[in-house]
């Protein structure tokens, strides 16, 4: 197949891949339904071995997709996906609904089951298009709590082989989904950290609060310095949005317990406000000189997810992007995104990274989650003309700007 058959060869594929769409979205893979996300990831795998690919299984439950030459002299291209979602199998949103209108909803359709068909047919076609060239595509299982179990094999350029990353996460629509309206490439994304901290005091009755040390009142203290390192002209944001303690009302707390979460726009920020948060939970902010007492902590940094930061080799890859959806009159437009995504960990390792190259989507994360077909068979089409300039055109270390 040539290049410029492209666009008709996904078109007969159709069929093929609605109903690929159905079958992943009618199995429940919620990220605590481990029977179900298993049972989609064995679903996908067989999926991919009848389309002539290899696969690998990673940290025991993920599974690698892999097309091409592994030996090639072409720079491996890895694409980003996941299996799980955030719809529990007791929901009431558990089932595939096309409608005559071309808008498909259903749990995950978007994020990212669509994304998940669409890197496949994406595989397929640079398999119709080139002999050589390196392809490969993870699919992770808890993505949806931040990728504990994969997160370190991101990280590591030595274990996928990588030299870029395309994320299929959600083509988010800039507006309202309209079969014309202009969709995003995620070329920067912010980091994501947690931190739970446990303050501790002395219990004591109220009345006689100068037997006690109260552990409010020095966590009032931390919250205040902590929403201080607020930077909004750099991108920090700092919330500390749970707090827990005390028995009644009538008595002095002797423990709370807090979270303290905040996103930055680079490792630097986040490393500095992440030192910041822990020397203000290491502090000692009240005192009972009678009782020789005085307020201590114990922490634990629950998430810390880099940022997806813009390189000059990342502006390269959306470059392509930009120049094949304008050959395609399908308007795409560069945009942040403040979540991470799986792509945040592989750019935090030093590959160039962009996201957002999934199915048109709307509404996700909740009961309305939807996503308009005919726009994501064009996406597949932007994808895998992508795939080929960046196989064909580019060096394994660099793109030219």
């Amino acid at each position: 197949m040539q290049l410029k058959d492209l666009s008709q060869w996904i078109e007969a594929q159709r069929p093929d891949i609605e109903a690929a769409l159905k079958t992943l979205v009618e199995v429940n893979t919620y990220t605590a339904n481990v029977d179900g996300v298993d049972e989609g990831i064995d679903v996908l795998s067989n999926m991919a071995q009848q389309m002539g690919f290899r696969i690998e299984t990673v940290n025991a439950r993920h599974r690698l997709i892999r097309c091409g030459n592994a030996n090639s002299s072409k720079p491996c291209i890895m694409l980003i996906t996941h299996m799980d979602t955030v719809h529990p199998p007791d929901g009431d949103f558990l089932h595939y609904q096309p409608g005559a209108d071309g808008f498909v909803s259903g749990p995950g359709v978007g994020d990212i089951k669509g994304g998940t068909v669409m890197g496949l047919w994406a595989m397929r076609a640079m398999g119709e298009l080139l002999k050589d060239y390196d392809l490969q595509m993870i699919v992770s299982v808890d993505e949806e709590i931040g990728s504990p179990t994969i997160k370190d094999w991101y990280a590591n350029p030595q274990a996928h082989g990588a030299d870029y990353a395309i994320g299929l996460e959600p083509g988010f629509p800039q507006g309202e989904l309209t079969p014309t309206v202009p969709l995003g490439v995620v070329d920067k994304r912010r980091g994501y950290a947690a931190i739970r901290f446990t303050v501790h005091g002395k219990n004591a009755h109220s009345g006689t609060p100068h037997l006690g040390l109260s552990a409010v009142e020095a966590v009032a203290h931390k919250i205040l310095k902590m929403q201080a390192l607020n930077a909004p002209e750099r991108g920090v944001s700092v919330n500390v949005g749970m707090v827990h303690g005390g028995t009644a009302p009538n008595t002095v707390a002797g423990e709370v317990v807090s979270t303290v979460s905040f996103r930055y726009e680079t490792m630097e920020d986040g490393e500095a406000t992440r030192q910041a948060i822990e020397e203000i939970i290491k502090e000692s902010h009240v005192t009972n000189s009678d009782l020789d007492l005085t307020d201590s902590s114990t922490y634990e940094v629950v998430t810390f997810i880099p940022p997806m930061e813009k390189t000059d080799t990342s502006q390269g890859l959306v470059k392509i992007v930009l120049e094949e959806a304008e050959k395609l009159g399908h308007p795409v437009v560069p945009i942040a995104r403040g979540g991470g995504s799986d792509a945040n960990h592989v750019s935090g390792g030093g590959v160039p990274s962009i996201c957002g190259m999934g199915a048109p989507a709307q509404d996700i994360h909740t009961t309305h989650e939807k996503i308009y077909l005919p726009m994501m068979l064009e996406r597949i089409d932007l994808l895998a003309r992508t795939l080929y300039r960046v196989t064909t055109e580019s060096p394994a270390s660099t793109i030219d700007l």
